[in-house]
């Protein structure tokens, strides 16, 4: 099996020494081929835009995506970089066109432990796209709330630049999924 996750600094693993993120933990535990499409800065318009051209021929059974955190940061006119409307739009769009591709997963967006509006903004919208996963039919792990409750993810996220956890704080969240269910079921469709 093989399969291709797409998203920001997150799916990135941007801050682990190791360069496996959470993706490389959990496909490493899971035994199972992966290719990292995690773009630094990366939006959920961003991946909207460009996820189909990188997955194209690559062979992929299945589609892992984490988008939104970087949506509800503020922008440099102190507004909130894509609004709450456009952010569940693109990722319904995302959504309903990889679905058509292979089977599809979305993984909640991750708070940003040294911005509270935003990690707020990011907790509204990984409540909403539940709902919208739902109606879809995609499978949905929400974990948001798990990580902002997690010591090491805050810990290590402190240490270095108030976002992005290191190796403990990526090993916690492959975990997280790895035991979900829902990751579980995923792995079997």
């Amino acid at each position: 099996m093989k399969i291709g996750f797409f998203g920001d600094s997150f799916t990135k693993g941007v801050g682990d020494p190791t360069g496996k993120s959470w993706v490389g933990r959990l496909c490493e535990a899971a035994g199972v081929q992966h290719e990292n499409f995690g773009v630094q800065g990366d939006t959920s318009e961003g991946v909207m835009n460009r996820w189909q051209a990188e997955a194209e021929g690559q062979g992929f059974d299945r589609l892992v995506f984490m988008v939104g955190s970087n949506d509800a940061l503020l922008n440099e006119h102190r507004r909130v970089t894509i609004n709450e409307i456009n952010r569940l739009k693109n990722a319904k769009a995302i959504m309903m066109a990889a679905r058509a591709v292979a089977p599809t997963l979305f993984v909640s967006a991750l708070p940003v432990v040294d911005d509270a509006p935003a990690s707020g903004r990011i907790g509204d919208m990984a409540r909403q796209m539940g709902m919208i996963a739902r109606i879809n039919r995609v499978s949905y792990v929400d974990i948001c709330a798990d990580v902002a409750a997690s010591n090491v993810w805050r810990e290590e996220a402190m240490a270095n630049d108030g976002a992005h956890p290191g190796e403990g704080g990526y090993q916690y969240l492959a975990d997280l999924i790895a035991n979900h269910p829902v990751w579980q079921d995923f792995l079997k469709a």
